[in-house]
């Protein structure tokens, strides 16, 4: 919601219709159009999406309303990199705000002064940074201040953030302005506003780019490979290796004639939408689909999937989109390298399966992993080959003879998407790491439930966080013995284990302490006995392993 606090609609129109024709927009005729499945006018930004559409009214108050597709349009640092909502503001001398509630959970506040200085307040579903500005740690707590803001405003906002909103709509806007953004995304009639639309202008696009297409099968989807080494599924792009990331890069940036510069890292993936595009013309033999990279920062291509030929076509959405999608496809396959004087290096790819969650560890030198299939759970234990264990793996812990593992059966299923809870069946089950037996040592009940759970190994004592009728319970299982009493896992945790290998193990006393790894967005998990090795994931799903530097490397 976007408010102006002036009743001058018309030059707040004129301003506004300025600003967009000086970010290189044309006006257009509003009209009716088919939204897309992940539409850029609703999850997109001033800067990646092509088209804008505003709506202005009067409000209540002396304020004005304006609602926006991208929805966030006017808060947004614009092309000059000042915030449109402080430029609109100074050029009428009003006062101006922006405010975004995510979810009912999380919310920015952007206010302007007459004079275009613009304060940022509260957070984002991106923690304390809205559009690439950061929020100052003093004012994480969303705040309305200043004339204009009638009083209940904020104490609603000081009780929930979602009563702020709605006290800030009844009290300025009106229940009538709520959904006119959804409405503008589709070239609704808004009779009782006035409708401003804009396009940049059209360009002449490339040629589409061919590619190598294979289809593969897993347990949770299928999934196409883009030059053998490109990964596509219904939720994430990712590549292989980064190396072949980044020939595909560069491939498609000599298409769409991008200087382009990489540093490989790692592959760091990048959430994708697929979905058939609103209009297209249907070709024999031709799969067409919409490929969406990213959220707002992200960008767009179509993909014609030829699978009986085994290849495909790239075509372009846009030519003004051409440095964002080279960018987004860089931080998804390529990544980048940082941190030249790092620990560990050279970190590759632990398996190549796609799933949705995955966990690993070190058994002394031997690495150890799991990731989740459909109810089911693949390990794979150096030395020995892949197997499958029912449930799904929520943890793991280990010493250098014994693995043991958290098995949940997920208690919800729809498709590929499992969900669980504390209270659905669970096991713990210790697997010999030379011979590869497992045995179950516990398993959940009616009054013992352990579905969210946390595993340490004092020696050969394994501890496992559970609940007994709903009280913290630590199990402690020694053999075929097993102790439970109440208490907090982590301090019996951080009391009986020892602390694992970290950056401080890894120098002497008088040796500048160096960062742990070489790529950008790896977090350690896990480091071997020796510390010639370190896990290190991206996120939940993908796990990869470093080698350690040598002196003076």
């Amino acid at each position: 919601m976007t408010l102006f606090r002036t009743e001058e609609l018309d030059a707040l129109g004129r301003v506004i219709r300025d600003i967009c024709l000086a970010e290189g927009l044309v006006a257009v005729p509003y009209v009716r159009r088919k939204r897309e499945t992940w539409d850029r006018m609703q999850y997109g930004t001033g800067a990646t999406s092509d088209r804008w559409a505003l709506a202005l009214g009067t409000g209540l108050g002396g304020w004005s309303v304006v609602k926006t597709a991208p929805l966030e349009l006017l808060a947004e640092p614009g092309a000059s990199g000042e915030h449109r909502l402080g430029l609109i503001a100074r050029r009428l001398g009003c006062e101006a705000l922006h405010v975004s509630l995510y979810d009912g959970t999380a919310m920015v506040i952007a206010q302007a002064a007459p004079t275009g200085e613009v304060a940022l307040s509260g957070y984002s579903m991106d923690g304390a940074i809205f559009h690439g500005v950061e929020i100052e740690e003093h004012r994480l707590e969303p705040r309305l201040e200043g004339p204009g803001i009638p009083p209940s405003v904020q104490e609603a906002l000081g009780h929930l953030i979602s009563d702020g909103f709605d006290e800030l709509i009844e009290k300025l806007a009106g229940q009538h302005w709520v959904d006119v953004s959804l409405k503008l995304i589709e070239g609704d009639e808004l009779p009782s506003a006035r409708v401003y639309s804009f396009m940049r202008p059209a360009l002449e696009k490339r040629p589409p780019l061919r590619v190598k297409l294979a289809v593969e099968e897993h347990p949770l989807g299928t999934r196409y490979v883009l030059d053998e080494g490109v990964w596509l599924t219904g939720g994430s792009i990712e590549a292989a290796t980064s190396a072949l990331g980044a020939a595909f890069v560069e491939k498609v940036a000599r298409w769409l004639e991008v200087p382009v510069a990489l540093e490989p890292g790692v592959p760091r993936s990048l959430f994708c939408v697929r979905a058939p595009p609103s209009e297209y013309t249907q070709r024999a033999g031709v799969e067409t689909e919409l490929v969406s990279l990213g959220d707002d920062g992200g960008s767009e291509f179509l993909l014609h999937a030829s699978r009986d030929l085994g290849s495909a076509e790239l075509e372009e959405c846009s030519p003004h989109q051409r440095r964002h999608l080279v960018a987004r496809l860089t931080h998804a396959l390529v990544g980048a390298r940082t941190n030249e004087h790092a620990a560990y290096r050279d970190f590759e790819r632990v398996f190549h399966e796609p799933t949705t969650h995955a966990v690993g560890a070190f058994a002394g030198e031997r690495l150890i992993t799991a990731w989740w299939r459909l109810g089911r759970s693949a390990v794979a234990i150096e030395g020995h080959g892949v197997f499958e264990l029912p449930g799904l793996c929520t943890a793991m812990a280990s010493t250098p003879r014994q693995l043991a593992l958290a098995l949940v059966t997920p208690g919800h299923v729809n498709g590929c998407s499992q969900g669980y809870g504390q209270k659905d069946r669970s096991a713990i089950v210790v697997i010999d790491v030379d011979t590869g037996e497992v045995r179950e040592a516990l398993r959940s009940d009616g009054h013992l439930t352990f579905g969210f759970t946390q595993l340490a190994f004092a020696g050969d004592v394994l501890g496992v966080s559970a609940e007994r009728d709903g009280v913290p319970t630590i199990v402690m299982l020694d053999g075929e013995s097993r102790t439970e009493l109440p208490g907090d896992f982590s301090e019996w945790a951080r009391s009986a284990t020892q602390p694992p290998l970290g950056v401080d193990s890894l120098h002497s006393s008088h040796e500048p302490q160096r960062p742990l790894c070489d790529a950008a967005g790896l977090e350690p998990v896990a480091f071997s006995t020796s510390g010639a090795r370190c896990l290190a994931r991206i996120d939940a799903r993908r796990l990869f392993v470093g080698k350690r530097a040598g002196r003076g490397e």
